[in-house]
């Protein structure tokens, strides 16, 4: 367990509970359809005399909270509430922890015994889901500030979608080759094989220094919704088939492609910044 401190959440485990709790109801799961999984996810803690008391607490805490508390996982957190093991513990980081510590214990026995608020009711997550077809190819005209200094501003980047992936918490978003070209005149689809793929996340320097590294070529365009895609700046150029093309491979399937947002992305990575740095670094070699 990591603990920063003395509040009922300022430790992973119990952080880590709450989470997945809400992220399961935000799923459609039921409260008991979303308690139970969360008891099978975490046997494996079950009668561990740190772990097992911090499940509980912070379970009937965010149930509570939700107006949500399931009897037995109240008294599941009573019972460990009851026992003298949680302040020993805190007894070893000093007297003004353990104090604390005994103080939000308290405060959560107080609270698990006062009636509950009404149930809150929690939005289910919306999933944008890529509607692009395997081996669609795009033109992406630049226009930010980037590309007006490194002078790129209204040419071209073609990227052609050769899979899907996930995204967080379950968006499947698309999966592109970046071809080695900026221009202003776009090429007609049938000489993209002529112009090559961009590396990804990945310079000529570190293939010198460690030359039987793979070269890995796809990118994960992140998308949680229609809105954030920038429609305005894509030409659909066509389909172009092939045995490369990979079909969705499920949530589960660890793929570690690097992500890029789009320039209204929230994440730092935006998409006119890494074409352009990977095509300067490329444009060369």
């Amino acid at each position: 367990m990591g603990a920063w401190g003395t509040s009922l959440y300022s430790n992973d485990s119990a952080c880590d509970i709450r989470g997945d709790y809400v992220d399961k109801l935000k799923r459609g799961k039921t409260n008991e359809e979303a308690t139970q999984e969360l008891i099978c996810e975490n046997r494996d803690i079950m009668g561990d005399v740190e772990e097992e008391p911090l499940f509980w607490f912070a379970l009937s805490d965010t149930q509570w909270n939700y107006g949500r508390l399931l009897p037995e996982v109240k008294e599941k957190a009573l019972y460990f509430l009851s026992r003298d093991d949680e302040l020993q513990r805190w007894k070893e980081s000093g007297k003004k922890q353990s104090l604390a510590w005994e103080k939000t214990l308290e405060e959560l026995n107080k609270k698990l015994n006062s009636p509950q608020p009404p149930e809150k009711k929690v939005s289910k997550y919306r999933f944008y889901q890529c509607k692009w077809k395997l081996g669609d190819v795009f033109a992406y005209r630049f226009s930010g500030s980037y590309s007006m200094e490194k002078g790129f501003l209204g040419q071209y980047v073609i990227f052609r979608k050769i899979s899907e992936d996930t995204w967080w918490p379950g968006h499947i978003i698309p999966v592109v080759w970046f071809y080695k070209w900026i221009g202003n005149d776009i090429p007609s689809v049938d000489k993209l094989t002529e112009l090559g793929l961009l590396p990804a996340f990945c310079s000529p320097s570190v293939i010198a220094k460690f030359p039987h590294k793979k070269i890995n070529y796809e990118i994960k365009l992140i998308s949680e919704s229609e809105k954030v895609i920038p429609t305005d700046n894509l030409t659909f150029l066509g389909n172009l088939p092939g045995d490369d093309l990979i079909p969705f491979r499920g949530h589960d399937y660890w793929t570690n492609y690097g992500p890029v947002g789009w320039e209204s992305s929230k994440y730092n990575e935006k998409f006119e910044h890494y074409v352009i740095d990977m095509y300067l670094a490329w444009r060369d070699v």
